[in-house]
């Protein structure tokens, strides 16, 4: 069994916007006179803030898991998908044209897999994320699921074939915490 996780480093910047746009938020209301429109202007904002902070928390404390069976992701909440399950496979690249055709690291791709009433979604900066996407183009081969178009454009651009057997060359078993 393969366990990745979401590294400090690459939460570290979603952390500080959290805690920034709860300060902010907070600090209006509790010093501006309460008026419907700054309770809904930054009551809404400091509540999406501490919606996008608590979700940073949830993928810092994540551990995901990877097996022959399936994979399985276990923090504040544990989902687990069978390989044999997986119906459906999604790859989706955000971000702008030009930080894509530059390739200078801007903007992110994001994994879901949905299978036998189970979901999990996984983004880049997860460890290990081209040996997750690798193993899930296998399972949706195994399984006769195919890919749409962008998702097998975007396995490619990450150096992913989904017909080919072993891990991609790319992968860095250091990344791997086994258990």
């Amino acid at each position: 069994m393969n366990e990745f996780r979401y590294p400090v480093n690459a939460l570290l910047g979603d952390y500080v916007r959290a805690g920034v746009g709860l300060a902010v938020g907070l600090g209006v209301l509790a010093t501006v006179p309460a008026t419907p429109v700054i309770l809904v202007v930054f009551g809404g904002l400091t509540g999406l803030f501490g919606v996008f902070g608590a979700r940073t928390m949830h993928r810092h404390v994540i551990r995901i898991e990877i097996g022959e069976a399936g994979i399985r992701s276990a923090g504040l909440t544990t989902r687990a998908l069978a390989w044999n399950d997986l119906e459906t496979m999604r790859l989706r690249y955000y971000g702008t044209r030009r930080q894509r055709a530059r390739n200078d690291g801007g903007g992110f791709m994001q994994l879901a897999l949905r299978g036998a009433g189970a979901a999990l979604t996984l983004e880049s900066s997860v460890e290990g994320f081209e040996y997750i996407a690798w193993r899930a183009a296998k399972a949706a081969r195994d399984n006769g699921v195919s890919l749409d178009p962008t998702s097998a454009g975007n396995l490619l651009d990450i150096g992913i074939d989904a017909d080919v057997e072993q891990p991609p060359p790319n992968w860095n078993k250091a990344d791997t915490h086994q258990r």
